[in-house]
């Protein structure tokens, strides 16, 4: 078990309103005894006795509620409220049973009839507070205090052997009784502050893991684009050289010919060039952000239906939302895969669909399914009547197909890409949800 030393500085949540209510129901209790002390005793003379006590509790109860006295005492004032809360019971007894007015020996036998209860019940207040706020050293001072209290009130009152044994027994119950309940109070302040401080622990290392993740998810998006620009630019850049040194052969011989592939090469550098700018641009734009995966992917759809004039066909399930790293992969391999279509396919015609399943109904279907159980998939499909090619023959250098594949994986999907000479190409991506 710690041993903890909460600061004066700062009072622990809870203990100033705890404070204030014990001093109001303290108050409370008070002024019904004084009305049932003029009802119960209206020929005696005490009524000012118990009228300063009245005072004192209103005086105490302006301590604990008045804001601005507080602030002005700072670190002292909870010392100080706990020090009147030590005083005042034992002071009340002595002042009771030293009295020479027998109206207030009644008074003092008799305060549970009277409303004011037994003034040294209310020494439960500071024990528990100064448990509360300070743990052990808090918990060991209070009890110090209430055991030379005790011993001093035992002296004040001393009326014999039977009446010093009787008052030692009784003191010693009522401190051992306060003393557990301190105890306990301390305990589960301290348990508490451990669960307190494991969560703030737990609340930094989240954020620590979110940054790490957001700088993981940036660099992988630097990495796609890195390997998107070499894509572009390498068969660019190689198709601009081999029409420049046809240009170079042809100059001499053929002037014509050698226009004719300037102009190519001119339409190779300028396609490029947009190439690059477009890329570019979706690093930039944000259209998760502002549209939503459904909306971004339409968007998509129908922007290079209205580049490129060929026809699309897209149905596109209005998803829940899903966390930001799977729509950005959902998104970026969507994006690369019509990219690849508008570069390499030269298709007429385009098909986009995006849907949830109960399981997974393409390939590795039993791996896929076993990881889902009762998750649902997540499903992109994108098909093309263009070219095709033979994915076994891929070049080396080409990342598209690699990116994607890599960016399904980050997120524990699967990627298949099916594809034939002269037969089309189909994307099937698929995430468990």
């Amino acid at each position: 078990m710690e041993n903890s030393a909460r600061s004066p500085q700062t009072l622990l949540p809870g203990l100033l309103l705890i404070l204030r209510q014990a001093a109001w129901l303290r108050g409370a209790l008070i002024a019904l005894g004084v009305v049932l002390y003029v009802a119960l005793y209206p020929g005696l003379g005490a009524l000012p006795p118990l009228l300063a006590i009245g005072a004192e509790r209103a005086a105490f109860i302006a301590l604990v509620s008045w804001n601005v006295l507080r602030k002005k005492l700072g670190a002292r004032f909870l010392p100080l409220a706990l020090g009147w809360l030590f005083l005042t019971p034992v002071l009340e007894i002595a002042f009771a049973f030293l009295a020479r007015d027998e109206t207030l020996r009644v008074i003092g036998m008799q305060a549970d009839v009277l409303g004011i209860s037994s003034p040294l019940i209310w020494l439960v207040v500071p024990v528990v507070l100064a448990a509360w706020q300070y743990g052990r050293r808090g918990l060991f001072s209070a009890l110090g205090i209430l055991v030379v209290e005790h011993v001093a009130l035992g002296i004040a009152l001393w009326s014999g052997v039977p009446f010093g044994v009787s008052f030692a027994l009784s003191a010693a119950g009522r401190i051992a009784m306060l003393a557990i309940l301190g105890y306990v109070v301390m305990l589960l302040v301290e348990t508490q502050q451990r669960e307190h401080r494991a969560l703030e622990d737990a609340n930094r290392q989240l954020a620590h893991r979110a940054a790490t993740a957001e700088q993981l998810a940036e660099s992988r998006e630097r990495n796609r684009m890195a390997r998107e620009l070499h894509d572009i630019l390498a068969h660019s850049l190689s198709a601009l050289g081999i029409q420049l040194q046809m240009i170079a052969k042809l100059i001499d011989h053929n002037l014509d010919e050698a226009k004719t592939e300037l102009r190519e090469a001119q339409t190779i550098a300028r396609n490029s060039a947009n190439e690059v700018r477009r890329a570019i641009q979706q690093l930039r734009a944000t259209p998760l952000a502002d549209l939503g995966l459904a909306e971004a992917l339409r968007e998509l759809c129908r922007a290079q239906a209205e580049r490129t004039g060929a026809q699309f066909d897209y149905q596109i399930a209005d998803i829940a939302a899903l966390d930001a790293l799977t729509e950005q992969t959902v998104y970026r391999i969507a994006h690369e895969a019509l990219a690849n279509i508008e570069r390499h396919a030269a298709a007429t015609r385009v098909e986009v669909r995006l849907e949830t399943c109960p399981e997974s109904f393409g390939f590795a279907q039993d791996k896929l399914h076993r990881r889902v159980g009762d998750s649902r998939v997540l499903r992109l499909t994108i098909c093309d009547n263009g070219v095709g090619f033979d994915p076994r023959a891929i070049q080396q250098g080409h990342f598209g197909l690699i990116g994607m594949t890599e960016r399904a994986r980050d997120v524990g999907g699967q990627l298949r890409v099916e594809s034939e000479a002269g037969k089309g190409t189909q994307v099937i991506l698929e995430i468990a949800i």
